[in-house]
């Protein structure tokens, strides 16, 4: 099965670049992305359930990444919220924490990282769920 993935970015080049990438190395269904903090909300309020993974850029044409996030605050447990930043400011990693995200990436040091993440993630989607319980 698909790792469904959300991607919020505005620079175009950017957006193309990553989706590319991850296309190649793992197996994702895009299944949005918007460029600005409240597409990426309408988006997630309509779509609950419809994504595993979400990759928010902080800084945002119009908005924030963070107004992102803060609005993934009630997803389930198994979606994972990824942030990007060309900012990597150690206050500014540790709010994203705060807020939520299961990761931080340094866009211009660390996009393999987030490749690799995304990667695990989508092999773990693979894997067969536990035994409910035994037979007798």
């Amino acid at each position: 099965m698909a790792l469904k993935v959300y991607l919020v970015e505005d620079n175009e080049l950017m957006r193309k670049h990553l989706m590319d990438s991850l296309s190649e190395e793992a197996n994702i269904e895009w299944v949005g992305s918007a460029e600005t903090e409240a597409e990426a909300k309408d988006w997630l309020e309509r779509n609950p359930q419809g994504w595993d993974v979400a990759i928010l850029d902080l800084f945002l044409r119009e908005g924030t990444g963070a107004g992102v996030l803060r609005h993934c605050r009630s997803r389930t447990d198994a979606q994972d919220v990824l942030v990007m930043t060309n900012y990597p400011i150690s206050s500014l990693l540790t709010h994203c924490r705060l807020l939520g995200a299961n990761a931080v990436f340094d866009k211009s040091t660390e996009l393999g990282d987030l490749v690799a993440y995304c990667i695990g993630r989508a092999f773990r989607s693979t894997l067969p769920s536990p035994l409910q319980g035994s037979a007798a």
